[in-house]
């Protein structure tokens, strides 16, 4: 059996030490299902600062997943190189211009790839203007400080998630869990609204009317379905009424789980 090749650089940057993920060829362009029992997601984690990335790892460990953590994209572009992960987390911090490069490079190598990896940002106040600067090219949006309901929750919309620690198979989700589901489901309508992205409203508010639904919670289903309805064009919303009915929908999630 050859020996592995070693890890090349980009730029001036040295590469690092891949011991998390081993290397197979066949993976570089398309591994296993993300979620594949036995086979744990692969989640890169790009942030600066040493803490954050180790707390981010650990919260990603106790979800059952496989995180790789990196300081910077130049990093990150390396280890996509040679095993592309399931989902990419990236903290906005730093200087506005490296912040815009990090996502940029991100954009070119998925094109590059022809594949799709999910970005999904981490953001606290200082990088809230970046995010809205930023938001046609991320995939979803995460705030700190970080809840690990709310990191669940996003990384279940492209990943087969194993159960929590001590929950079973079949067993429902705690409620402030199952929370998190709606809320950022929500939170990717309002995004998709910003946008003006017809297919994602119409994606996001399905999804929070079948949260809804399998909750109970009949007024917050009722206020999704009418949103999902106007996405569809088959009974329009003035923005106003829109932004009403938005505002009525958190109301109703947020009585419910009182």
């Amino acid at each position: 059996m050859k020996p592995l090749r070693k890890p090349f650089t980009r730029g001036s940057r040295a590469a690092i030490p891949f011991r998390h993920w081993k290397l197979d060829e066949a993976s570089r362009v398309r591994g296993p299902a993300p979620g594949t029992p036995g086979v744990p997601a692969r989640i890169l984690v790009v942030a600066q600062d040493p803490e954050g990335r180790n707390m981010l790892a650990g919260q990603l460990k106790a979800l059952g997943l496989d995180p790789l953590t990196v300081p910077d994209s130049l990093a990150a572009l390396n280890a996509t190189d040679f095993k592309a992960p399931d989902v990419i987390l990236m903290a906005l911090e730093g200087q506005d211009a490296a912040v815009y490069q990090a996502v940029l490079r991100f954009t070119r190598a998925n094109l590059a790839m022809r594949a799709r990896i999910p970005l999904v940002a981490i953001v606290g106040q200082g990088g809230e203007t970046w995010r809205r600067a930023l938001d046609s090219r991320l995939d979803g949006v995460l705030r700190k400080p970080l809840r690990p309901e709310e990191l669940y929750a996003t990384l279940a919309r492209w990943l087969t998630l194993p159960p929590l620690t001590g929950q079973a198979q079949d067993e429902p989700f705690p409620p402030r869990w199952c929370r998190a589901f709606i809320e950022v489901d929500i939170q990717e309508y309002e995004r998709a609204l910003a946008r003006q992205d017809t297919s994602n409203m119409v994606r996001f508010a399905h999804r929070a009317k079948g949260a809804a639904i399998a909750l109970h919670a009949n007024r917050a289903a009722e206020l999704a379905d009418r949103l999902e309805l106007a996405a569809r064009g088959y009974a329009p919303l003035a923005p106003d009424e829109i932004e009403h009915t938005l505002a009525a929908l958190k109301v109703a999630i947020a009585r419910h789980f009182e």
